[in-house]
């Protein structure tokens, strides 16, 4: 064996134990946050559900915020969102929604696709979040009919 390959094919093996390790991860993180869901959502009705939006961050925190992952929930009185990791929530009441649009940027992060935003009344003032999300005019949809319905 050749002595380039004796070094390419440990290299290769501790890879592939990496990329099996964070699948693994993720998976798991995926799982228990949508345990969580089920429990917090029992009993209630979900109009919409979206396992891997895409968060854009909220605009009253800054352009700072990392992107991330998590659940993204909708019934018929609040938005509610998890992030895979850090493990953190943002609810908003559908009576405090101003307004949904769906711009292609959010603090500065952009992807191909449009996003979800949603301007709402925050108890420190007017804020926004964002989201990329599979169906994306389905999600407007809805959120505009449930969100009417509270006012």
């Amino acid at each position: 064996m050749g002595e380039s390959l004796k070094i390419i094919l440990p290299v290769f093996a501790g890879l592939l134990v990496v990329v099996v390790v964070i699948r693994f991860a993720i998976a798991w993180l995926r799982r228990r946050t949508c345990e969580h869901i089920r429990r917090k959502f029992a009993g209630k009705l979900i109009v919409r559900e979206s396992i891997g939006a895409n968060f854009f961050g909220r605009l009253s925190l800054g352009m700072g915020q990392i992107r991330g992952n998590g659940v993204l929930v909708l019934t018929p009185d609040e938005l509610y969102f998890m992030l895979f990791l850090p493990r953190r929530e943002v609810t908003i009441p559908l009576d405090r929604i101003t307004s949904v649009s769906t711009p292609r940027s959010h603090l500065g992060k952009t992807v191909v696709m449009k996003l979800l935003r949603v301007d709402f009344a925050s108890e420190s003032g007017e804020d926004a979040v964002a989201w990329a999300v599979q169906r994306l005019g389905q999600w407007v949809a809805d959120l505009e009919r449930y969100r009417t319905h509270q006012r």
